[in-house]
């Protein structure tokens, strides 16, 4: 597993920003009072946070809350917010001392609070950063998952209502790990107030035990802990013994997680800019000449963006480096923008390695590590993936150029797009849909332009599966001999992001005229690896893109939210 672990830094102390500046949001981060020893480990994951931020930390206690809330306040209107951003440091909006602070924030209370326009951020177990914490947790002490029950317990409920939705949202930390280990057993338990605890854990490790399979016991919480002694993981030693249960008494704190998580929380809300977004730049790769001529078309993007490479086909390692990079450029969001025909490709595999998704499909085996899914990008900066050409009309224009590049006599001239294909029928079908729209535009933008194709054809070879691939090359050869009759000439056009594919070698010996340029460079892709930038954007700004934005693999706003 990756262990390389950093914030999203900001290090521009001067810039303007168009929506608004970033030290006019104050965030206020609540905890739930652990104790000395537990206040001190929220503490020191604080102050690394805070370093980037105008943040406070209040501790949140059944006593005087109130008056805690309004310091903690008034520190960041002090330093300038004119906006505020309650950071919830709770597990689960079920906790007691969650829903006793925010009795504070209602309708009747909050003016007694803030006059500031307030929002609430999502609490931790909707963020796979937390979900990492406890793999950690996990391979320190398991040795083989399939013999073992994990048992995960918390404290501190005093209603039915409590119990089951903290235990829900544990459930969910556990489905963030994304099927990591394979558990015989997986079960939850959130301990109430009261002498009855420890017979309520006993009951579930004997279940566990009962299975012959040996307890994994974990206190997973921000519980408390006055010191070493005094706290749920020394308490509970007794009884993981007794049970045989593996245990080590490690919660939650310290743990890096924690001040990545607060950061990647408040990155959320802050106005993200052409100056503090970082891209990563995701196309296929191939050779040095290939990925040049790539960089070569995005050139003047460059100078008005962060732009990091990750030639790959969504390799975890690549994206981690190519985010780190952004991180000590001052990055506090990154997009990994997807450079390929389908916008299905390579989709599930970044968007597991960003934490955008719990589980990684088939799609992503292939980065598999000793049959475990691939190490994700543990980042503070807010995340997000785009991508997908599609049918893009820009992606059409510049096909359509690179045909009146050739053209010498346009009726008499047949358009051929050629592209990679799929295995499955039904993606490929897709793909051909997508080049029958191409060409549809292409038709059009020709006419408009006084330029009259005889026609416009499509076809895909298939070509990383010989079988299909041999029929398609039939196919396409008929194509173009066709195209070539009564006086016609096929101009052979590869649907692809630059030069590649072997049409040459697989249309040797016909007569046809052939441009093998592609999408890129050209000033078509450069616009429309902008205007995915511009997605992104908005995206992170909770807007809608820009008008005029052209792309119809436009994704949907905030799918992801909350999932980082």
């Amino acid at each position: 597993m990756l262990k390389a672990i950093t914030f999203c830094l900001l290090f521009i102390p001067s810039l303007a920003f168009a929506v608004e500046k970033v030290d006019t949001v104050g965030f206020l981060v609540i905890a739930p009072d652990r104790g000395f020893m537990g206040n001190e480990e929220v503490r020191d994951a604080f102050e690394e946070y805070n370093k980037n931020f105008n943040a406070s930390l209040v501790f949140i206690t059944r006593e005087e809350t109130g008056r805690f809330l309004r310091e903690g306040i008034a520190l960041v209107e002090q330093q300038g917010a004119r906006r505020l951003v309650v950071v919830p440091m709770f597990l689960s909006e079920h906790h007691p001392l969650y829903k006793h602070a925010l009795a504070f924030f209602d309708d009747k209370q909050q003016e007694k609070l803030t006059a500031l326009p307030t929002s609430f951020a999502e609490t931790m177990s909707n963020s796979y950063l937390i979900a990492e914490i406890l793999a950690d947790r996990i391979a320190t002490l398991s040795k083989n998952s399939e013999k073992e029950g994990l048992v995960l317990v918390t404290q501190g409920v005093f209603t039915d209502e409590e119990k089951t939705g903290i235990e829900n949202d544990l459930k969910k930390i556990i489905g963030w790990m994304g099927h990591r280990y394979q558990f015989g057993e997986e079960r939850v338990i959130a301990l109430r107030t009261g002498g009855q605890s420890s017979q309520q854990l006993e009951r579930e490790l004997s279940v566990v035990r009962s299975k012959g399979l040996t307890p994994v016991l974990i206190p997973f919480d921000l519980a408390w802990k006055a010191d070493g002694m005094m706290s749920l993981g020394f308490r509970l030693h007794t009884t993981a013994k007794k049970y045989n249960a593996v245990y080590d008494g490690t919660d939650i704190t310290p743990h890096p997680n924690i001040s990545l998580w607060l950061a990647k929380q408040s990155n959320r809300y802050i106005p993200i800019t052409k100056e503090n977004l970082g891209v990563v730049f995701m196309p296929h790769g191939s050779n040095y000449n290939w990925n040049r001529t790539m960089m070569e078309a995005i050139t003047s993007l460059e100078s008005k963006y962060m732009i990091e490479p990750a030639f790959s086909m969504g390799d975890p390692l690549l994206i981690e480096r190519a985010v780190r990079r952004l991180e000590q450029r001052g990055a506090r969001a990154v997009v990994v923008v997807r450079v390929f025909s389908l916008a299905s490709s390579f989709k599930e595999m970044t968007e597991y390695v960003l934490g955008l998704r719990e589980n990684l499909g088939h799609a992503g085996h292939g980065h598999a590590i000793d049959g475990n899914p691939p190490p994700r990008v543990r980042s503070g900066c807010a995340l997000y993936t785009v991508g997908g050409i599609e049918a893009s009309p820009l992606f059409a224009q510049a096909l359509l150029d690179r045909a009146l590049e050739v053209s010498k006599d346009p009726k008499n001239e047949t358009i051929i797009l050629l592209a990679h294909g799929t295995e499955s029928e039904e993606a490929n079908k897709h793909w051909e849909s997508n080049l029958a729209s191409i060409a549809s535009h292409m038709h059009t933008a020709a006419r408009l332009k006084a330029k009259h194709f005889r026609d416009i054809q499509y076809a895909t070879w298939r070509e990383d599966w010989p079988q299909l691939r041999e029929k398609a090359i039939k196919t396409i050869r008929s194509m173009v001999e066709k195209a070539s009759e009564d006086g016609g000439t096929a101009i052979v056009i590869p649907a692809r992001t630059t030069r590649g594919g072997r049409e040459e070698e697989w249309l040797k010996g016909l007569n046809y005229v052939y441009n093998g340029n592609g999408f890129a460079p050209h000033p078509m892709f450069e616009r429309w690896v902008e205007e995915q930038i511009l997605i992104a954007m908005a995206y992170f700004n909770k807007q809608e893109p820009p008008a005029g934005i052209l792309s119809r693999s436009r994704p949907a706003l905030h799918q992801h939210s909350g999932k980082q």
